[in-house]
């Protein structure tokens, strides 16, 4: 695991301070490598102080040492970006997620996500605000594959289909950070009525993580310098991008799949000549 990615884990467990550096690290690593300590914490506004206790915390003796670390982080080259080329600052955008998110991933537990989701009895999707919309998205997919889905996406419905849940239920709780207080609340309640857990988060030391059979890591937007632009879903959409995938190698799914599409698609027609 490469020197940011363990800053990126240990993010959360940082003081205020120290979270200022971590940040810096995460989204400028090429720009740290070439800094003394002292230009480090007048940059991010800290004491030099902060930087040793941060490095030390990340397994390093000292900043130097630390700085060797991020030299080994080959980050591919990224395209000339210009005021004149948004496509370009997007295009940035999301490729550092895609690859922050394509190295934490691990295929292990995609694996064993789609196991668990083809024995579950129903499967439900927690999330709020965008990971609402992204668990609705989810569960039109997993419904079209004739798998028994449920979408919760307010807080109060949430929590009292957690409290019905049974063994054999499969929750999939979808939250970036992993702190969303009422999704915890709801999983928690799910956990003690049997039902399993697999959380999509990019905190690793998160309490959904924490309290989930199964965690699939995915980058934090919130890491990534763009003040423009901000789509906290798009890493989270790629994992479940590839659990749709990994699900549709299933024959069976796949044809239900088919038929639901071609019973869209005929639908739509008839809707056009009446």
């Amino acid at each position: 695991m490469s020197i940011v990615n363990i800053v990126e884990e240990q993010f959360d467990t940082l003081s205020r301070q120290e979270r200022k550096v971590a940040l810096k690290v995460i989204q400028a690593p090429e720009q740290v490598q070439n800094m003394t300590i002292s230009a480090l914490a007048k940059t991010v506004g800290v004491s030099n102080a902060t930087i040793t206790r941060f490095v030390k915390k990340m397994g390093c003796s000292d900043f130097y040492t630390f700085k060797l670390q991020l030299a080994v982080v080959h980050a591919p080259a990224e395209p000339a970006v210009s005021e004149d080329r948004i496509t370009d600052s997007v295009y940035n955008y999301y490729r550092r997620i895609l690859t922050g998110t394509w190295e934490r991933i691990d295929v292990d537990k995609l694996k064993e996500t789609v196991q668990e989701i083809f024995e579950a009895k129903r499967v439900y999707l927690f999330g709020l605000g965008s990971s609402g919309y992204t668990a609705n998205e989810m569960t039109q997919r997993l419904l079209r594959m004739g798998i028994s889905a449920f979408c919760m996406t307010d807080s109060h419905i949430m929590f009292i289909s957690s409290s019905i849940v049974q063994a054999g239920d499969l929750i999939l709780a979808i939250s970036l950070s992993g702190n969303t207080s009422d999704v915890n609340r709801s999983v928690e309640l799910a956990k003690e009525n049997g039902a399993k857990i697999v959380a999509i988060t990019a905190s690793s030391n998160s309490r959904l993580a924490a309290l989930s059979d199964l965690t699939i890591l995915v980058k934090n937007s919130n890491f990534v310098d763009n003040n423009r632009f901000v789509n906290s879903q798009f890493a989270i959409i790629y994992a479940l991008d590839i659990i749709t995938t990994m699900l549709l190698e299933n024959d069976t799914y796949r044809e239900r799949m088919n038929q639901t599409i071609e019973l869209i698609m005929d639908n739509k027609l008839d809707a056009g000549e009446n």
